[in-house]
């Protein structure tokens, strides 16, 4: 009987270790196949995300998925394009949004948005451009640039699309592939209110919807608005610049303060009496220097802080942040 018992016992024992066992198979099973609704991309169809980080595509319609094993994803701004690209086995293409059937299989390296009918694709780290159908309309000739410290998103506005050469220079091709704008640049951005901002010798300049040079680079920086441009100058002093290239205002100011001193002398209510000095503190980036009562500039912005120590001294602060210079009131370095 003893025998008998530790024999029931051990198939028990087993019973339950096998009921276990496929309870965490279906319960593992159930999880790898977890689905999740993801992103709307038409009243037709959605992405299904999946517990295990890939994607689906499911259309809505029918209830089939469409498309499995996805990685990533990426529509056009707005969806107001039908294809979606993504990227399955480390490969790109395209899908339709509205059925979420693979137009364009998974078949290069990169692939960007289209724009006015066409795609950038990477194969064999070549840059070239596809149709709807998939059909190569520029053939893949430009070099595909990894290390380039300026990504470029080689789409086209208005038949125009920046692009690199073999020697990393950055010009620009026209729907046809030709360039347009030799390659001679460090980096062109593409337009911001129909203008293009463009690095050349690491100095800031701007082309116009024509392509036309309307702003040379000499600058540090330049800022576009609707309107006009913010140009920085190599001192941090900044002024405004029509797309036409005329100087609005030659000087740009981001505060102006009143320089006032101690009398030494107090109100009756222990305030302290200071007096104006003439002079104020004009700041530009991080950069100070001094303007008269009437804006002309009495030195450059040379100074990381300014401050007025009577009527006629002021102590400038050097952008090391320690070390104070003295100042007439010409703006001149005291030296005794």
């Amino acid at each position: 009987m003893k025998v008998l018992g530790k024999v029931l016992g051990a198939i028990a024992v087993l019973c339950l270790c096998i009921i276990t066992v496929l309870v965490v198979k279906v319960y593992n099973r159930e999880s790898r196949v977890r689905e999740y609704e993801g992103e709307l991309y038409s009243s037709e169809c959605r992405s299904i995300s999946y517990s295990d980080g890939t994607y689906g595509i499911k259309n809505l319609r029918t209830g089939e998925i469409t498309l499995k094993g996805i990685t990533w994803m990426f529509a056009s701004e707005a969806y107001t394009d039908s294809l979606v690209i993504y990227s399955k086995n480390y490969r790109r293409g395209y899908f339709n949004r509205f059925t979420g059937e693979a137009v364009i299989p998974e078949q290069y390296t990169h692939a960007w948005i289209f724009s006015e009918g066409l795609a950038a694709v990477v194969k064999e780290d070549k840059v070239g451009f596809i149709d709807r159908r998939g059909e190569v309309v520029i053939d893949f000739q430009y070099p595909y640039l990894k290390d380039n410290d300026r990504r470029v998103d080689f789409v086209f506005h208005e038949g125009y699309c920046s692009m690199y050469d073999e020697e990393g220079k950055c010009g620009i091709i026209n729907n046809k592939g030709e360039w347009v704008v030799k390659p001679q640049y460090d980096y062109i951005q593409n337009p911001l209110y129909g203008k293009r901002v463009f690095i050349q010798d690491g100095k800031y300049g701007l082309m116009d919807d024509s392509l036309h040079i309307v702003i040379p680079a000499e600058y540090r920086y330049i800022t576009q608005t609707s309107d006009y441009a913010i140009v920085s100058r190599w001192d941090e002093s900044r002024m405004q610049m029509s797309y036409k290239g005329e100087i609005l205002n030659p000087m740009l100011y981001d505060m102006i303060d009143r320089l006032d001193y101690s009398t030494g002398k107090y109100f009756d209510d222990g305030t302290e009496i200071m007096a104006s000095t003439g002079l104020y503190c004009y700041t530009v980036g991080n950069c100070r220097g001094l303007m008269d009562e009437k804006g002309k500039l009495v030195t450059p912005p040379d100074y990381s802080g300014i401050y007025a120590v009577n009527k006629h001294l002021f102590r400038a602060t050097l952008f090391d942040r320690q070390s104070d210079v003295l100042l007439n009131e010409k703006g001149e370095v005291v030296k005794s």
